[in-house]
């Protein structure tokens, strides 16, 4: 990343997050908009304070009108600019810099043609980023893209609970060359939905586990993500660690942990 910042560290996170759930857009007038649309609208607010332009509204509900959300949108000129300086030569996924070229093309034609002005020209800079774990972006694409999962596991004799599998999965249309780095980075398994185009990283072994832990202890999470993330840990801890084994003995001891890994994701939304 070519960031240079006193908020280096939230401005890395907030690029990785806008890769998995930000839009590029441009209007039927081709004007450039970009769009984050989030359940959850306090992490839409902390990227609108540190950003310092864009609107927040809803929420707005789905189509089953179960589930609704609320929208982050940046569409005047300084706000505009400012997103362009951040994501310009520091996105990682293909098909994000395809979006982001066509938008900052639009920006190009849109305000060059109402300001009369081509002396401001922005360049799209097609530079190719490496994830990393000496930077925050992919703490932002976990907070987007990522899921923390506690799988029970039962006694093939018994169907009593016997054990629990833990694993943190990305998942990516196309993407190959990125996840294929992915899996090399974080020491995980990748499958490839051939009929999605989809690849599915997921990190189940300890090392692999151990390794996103660390990392986000250093770049954390910003999202209600966070809770799933203190769950999981919590849970990966005490199955892991020796000091524990006794948990995994007990029965009583066991099934707190079997709840625990049946909450992990219980009521972040």
């Amino acid at each position: 990343m070519n960031i240079t910042s006193k908020y280096k560290n939230d401005l890395d996170w907030f690029i990785g997050f806008s890769e998995g759930d930000g839009s590029w857009q441009v209007d039927n007038t081709g004007k450039p908009i970009f769009i984050i649309n989030q359940q959850d609208p306090q992490t839409l607010y902390k990227i609108k304070k540190l950003i310092g332009y864009g609107t927040i509204t809803g929420p707005y509900f789905n189509k089953n009108a179960i589930n609704s959300y609320h929208r982050y949108r940046v569409a005047n000129l300084k706000g505009t600019e400012k997103l362009i300086g951040i994501f310009n030569g520091n996105l990682v996924l293909n098909k994000t810099k395809h979006r982001f070229s066509e938008y900052l093309d639009s920006f190009n034609n849109y305000y060059s043609e109402i300001r009369n002005d081509t002396n401001k020209q922005k360049h799209f800079d097609k530079q190719i980023i490496e994830p990393t774990l000496e930077n925050a972006w992919l703490s932002g694409f976990i907070d987007s893209e990522g899921c923390f999962n506690g799988q029970i596991v039962k006694n093939k004799i018994t169907k009593e609970p016997s054990t629990i599998r833990l694993r943190i999965t990305l998942v990516q249309k196309s993407e190959s060359e990125v996840f294929q780095y992915l899996k090399s980075l974080l020491n995980g398994t990748l499958h490839h939905e051939v009929k999605k185009d989809a690849y599915r990283l997921a990190c189940n072994n300890v090392k692999s586990r151990n390794i996103i832990l660390d990392y986000l202890l250093k770049y954390p999470l910003k999202s209600k993500k966070t809770i799933a993330y203190s769950r999981f840990k919590k849970l990966h801890v005490r199955i892991t660690d020796g000091k524990f084994n006794w948990r995994l003995e007990n029965r009583r001891a066991r099934q707190r942990l079997f709840t625990l890994a049946s909450n992990i994701n219980k009521d972040i939304y």
